[in-house]
């Protein structure tokens, strides 16, 4: 059934040059999470948006662990274009790589889900409109004909469990891990203090030394004009 829906959207769906590449750049924005990667680091470069970046980042680690390595290698599904000609014949036409890890959940699918709605979790409305690029990406991969509809449908409610997931995850983590920053900032302040305060006491020694050396001289300097008179 969902085969036979594939190749409808290869018949009718792709008669524009135009739009075939649009939605292969727009699929290229989920590739190996890239687009969630960037905004990541952004986020974490942002004090303000730092715990949001934190928990972006553990959104991405655990798709990766979970859909990638744990169940596409379970489920194994074969991809739509497996065996189909004119599936493969579409996809090479584009200049779209075929993708060799099985199909379901989709990846590119999960990861968007995930990490918008962790961002909607943490800033509601305006993190919301993250959903706008994770659905172009999952519709691209339906398109693209190398997902089939239910694929992406389990990337959407896998993505959205480990949204909601990581966002409670980190509420309380968050606490714990403030208290570890603050313990290990503390312990880096008082060390650097005591290293400044360790090259204090040797500049005042050494130029007391110096000092001692000067007057020595000076004394030995006024005996020896002494001895000469």
């Amino acid at each position: 059934m969902e085969l036979g829906f594939m190749k409808w959207v290869n018949n009718n769906l792709h008669g524009s040059a135009f739009v075939n590449h649009l939605f292969k750049w727009i699929t290229y924005l989920g590739e190996v999470g890239i687009a969630w990667i960037i905004l990541c680091v952004v986020l974490l470069c942002i004090k303000k948006t730092r715990n949001a970046g934190i928990a972006l980042g553990v959104s991405i680690v655990v798709m990766v662990i979970l859909n990638n390595l744990i169940l596409k290698n379970i489920i194994n599904r074969p991809r739509p274009f497996v065996g189909q000609d004119d599936l493969i014949s579409f996809i090479k036409s584009i200049g779209l790589e075929l993708p060799d890890s099985s199909s379901f959940p989709s990846g590119h699918t999960t990861v968007g889900f995930a990490c918008a709605m962790t961002l909607t979790m943490y800033y509601k409305g305006k993190g919301a409109y993250a959903f706008i690029p994770a659905s172009l990406i999952a519709i691209s991969r339906i398109f693209l004909c190398v997902h089939y509809p239910s694929d992406v449908l389990g990337g959407i409610v896998e993505g959205v469990l480990i949204g909601v997931g990581v966002y409670y995850l980190m509420r309380w983590l968050q606490p714990k891990l403030d208290i570890i920053w603050e313990k290990m900032v503390a312990k880096f302040k008082k060390n650097n203090n005591s290293q400044k305060i360790s090259i204090e006491n040797n500049e005042t020694i050494n130029t007391s030394e110096i000092g001692q050396q000067v007057t020595i001289e000076d004394k030995d300097n006024v005996d020896s004009s002494n001895v000469n008179k």
